[in-house]
């Protein structure tokens, strides 16, 4: 059957961070550019993002707290000077330097990029169509990518194209990918993104040769408490428990399971893989005055966490009393009687033999004061690091190791930077989609 054909330079899908920024680049240097959106409207995930551009401050680093492929994550590193200079070039704000976790970075005004971006597309002559479902890649006698087959509302068009960039999304959106792929828990995670990222781009890839990193299971998103409004996009940041790296967690046999200070993403992901994939984190006053009403990056306001989560309908307690503790524990599901030993013998171990304590607390074990403010949380998931297989240049790899000539992937899509670690997900985008457009020729 013949289609409606159309061709260009390149063909990107997906027009979130990755996507967007790839398409930008090439446009800006005159390639004709189709960029094929699933969702009514363009940003993916990252519109609803602080919008703070943010990674490691050295290889060392981002080993540490990535956790993924060397390599890959020094395109991250390499790459983030380069995105910077470009975004500050077109005149996008950017503010000053800034902390963000264990690395540094700029709030930016992504809603200007993304659009700055969509102007380039249009300017060389390119199209960015919405509500577009891409239902297969097209492949030429050589075995080549040349392309897509879409399909909306009017019917199917052959998007015919020298280089193909795959930035959907990842695969958050579908529970069925997520229980096959993390764990069965996380079949029920609360999703903190937005929900058209369904593995569209993991699919194709795969279908056309491409393989999936079936062993990194990791994926950012954050411990949360629950709402009965949880959905509203002002939840995602709202509710949740940044802090938890600072704080103690114990599951529902009442034991702490993970070294908490790792972060507050690494302990989502550890605590996908503990009976209901939730907990109770557990702080104190010092905790509560220093980091549970802070800032958690200088371009948003301040929270009182545990008093959003309680006006929202969070599960906590705040009180002096052991006993009530172990009560809030009972009456959630909770061993509290263990939970209470374990806090114990939390307590003697920071005090006297931090050097024992297990699971280990290798930035910082301090005694909690005695004033304990404890909160049911949940793992919610924001994206995925479990995607196709790339090399340094983003081209998407076949099984045997060589390339797929003509694909390329970024963003969540391209699987391997991180690992169940974390170094920022709008630097991993926009440097991968730079990268990605540079290997389409677009330098």
């Amino acid at each position: 059957m013949s289609h409606e054909k159309m061709e260009c330079d390149l063909l990107v899908l997906g027009s979130g961070m990755a996507g967007l920024s790839a398409a930008g680049w090439a446009a800006e240097r005159g390639a004709r550019v189709v960029v094929v959106e699933k969702a009514s409207t363009r940003g993916g995930s990252a519109v609803l993002s602080g919008g703070v551009v943010w990674t490691a401050t050295s290889a060392s680093k981002m080993s540490t707290y990535g956790c993924g492929d060397p390599k890959l994550g020094a395109v991250v590193l390499d790459a983030y000077p380069q995105a910077l200079a470009w975004i500050r070039s077109r005149g996008i704000q950017v503010s000053p330097a800034m902390n963000v976790l264990h690395g540094r970075g700029y709030a930016v005004d992504l809603i200007h990029h993304l659009d700055d971006c969509i102007q380039m597309v249009e300017k060389a002559g390119g199209y960015i169509v919405y509500e577009t479902t891409t239902e297969t890649l097209l492949k030429d006698d050589t075995g080549r990518v040349i392309g897509a087959r879409t399909v909306c509302a009017d019917g199917t068009v052959d998007v015919v194209a020298t280089n193909t960039i795959l930035a959907t999304g990842g695969y958050q959106g579908s529970p069925e990918l997520r229980a096959q792929n993390i764990h069965e828990n996380a079949r029920n995670l609360l999703l903190r993104s937005n929900p058209v990222s369904q593995g569209d781009g993991i699919r194709l890839g795969t279908e056309a040769g491409g393989v999936f990193n079936k062993d990194n299971k990791g994926f950012y998103g954050h411990l949360v408490t629950k709402s009965p409004n949880w959905g509203e996009e002002r939840y995602y940041t709202g509710l949740s428990q940044y802090h938890s790296d600072h704080s103690l967690l114990f599951n529902e046999q009442g034991f702490r399971y993970c070294d908490e200070t790792e972060g507050d993403h690494t302990n989502t992901y550890r605590t996908v893989f503990e009976t209901n994939a939730r907990a109770i984190v557990l702080w104190d006053k010092r905790i509560q005055e220093t980091y549970a009403t802070a800032h958690v990056v200088l371009s948003a306001p301040p929270l009182d966490k545990y008093k959003v989560a309680i006006e929202n309908g969070g599960e906590g307690v705040h009180t002096t009393n052991i006993a009530q503790l172990e009560k809030f524990a009972i009456a959630h599901g909770f061993d509290g009687a263990q939970v209470v030993k374990s806090l114990a013998e939390y307590q003697e171990g920071a005090t006297n033999g931090w050097e024992n304590l297990n699971p280990p607390r290798r930035e910082s074990a301090i005694p909690l004061d005695g004033e304990y403010y404890a909160l049911v949380v949940y793992s919610a998931i924001t994206f995925t690091f479990g995607g196709l297989m790339i090399d340094t240049e983003a081209r998407v790899l076949k099984d045997d190791g060589s390339v797929l000539s003509g694909l390329l992937a970024a963003g969540s899509d391209a699987g391997g930077a991180y690992g169940i670690g974390y170094a920022g997900g709008l630097a991993l985008a926009i440097t991968f989609g730079i990268t990605a457009a540079q290997t389409a020729g677009w330098k």
